[in-house]
């Protein structure tokens, strides 16, 4: 497999990573090695996607995932938060949750025939008192296909 660097951080990126483990920025999967399941996805967060014409709208699609923190976690949490600034391992958990829930939309819009998602969104939500973060990635699944001497 070949190397994968972020184009943002430039740091070295596992060569299955669809984003930075470092800064979460998104890694071009186009030029990644992928494996036999993985297919390439276009998801954007715009309700066009440049150089293409949607073909065929199949619906709205999601992907959720639910993250709590375990006790050492809440520990480590606890002695961040005081001496101020970014909490790392609730960042890192959050960006863990972010790409689950994005790889999930990709899964269902894949089995639904898409080719692409537009307008795709994160939202995220405490639930049970705070003890635990939902976090959800939705758009609509879409067919694409590239608009001559566009793409």
């Amino acid at each position: 497999m070949s190397e994968l660097y972020c184009p943002k951080c430039g740091k070295k990126a596992p060569a299955d990573a669809v984003f930075c483990p470092d800064c979460g920025a998104s890694l071009n999967v186009q030029s990644n090695v992928q494996s036999p399941k993985q297919t390439h996805m276009m998801v954007v967060t715009t309700p066009t996607l440049p150089g293409y014409r949607v073909v065929k709208v199949l619906g709205v699609v999601h992907g959720l995932t639910v993250r709590t923190r375990g006790v050492g976690g809440k520990f480590v949490a606890g002695i961040e938060g005081m001496f101020g600034g970014e909490v790392t391992s609730y960042s890192s958990e959050a960006e863990k949750a972010r790409r689950e829930s994005l790889e999930r939309l990709i899964e269902v819009a894949t089995r639904m025939g898409a080719n692409a998602v537009i307008a795709a969104d994160f939202e995220t939500s405490d639930i049970l008192q705070g003890m635990a973060t939902l976090f959800s990635a939705y758009g609509t699944a879409v067919v694409v296909e590239p608009v001559k001497g566009e793409a």
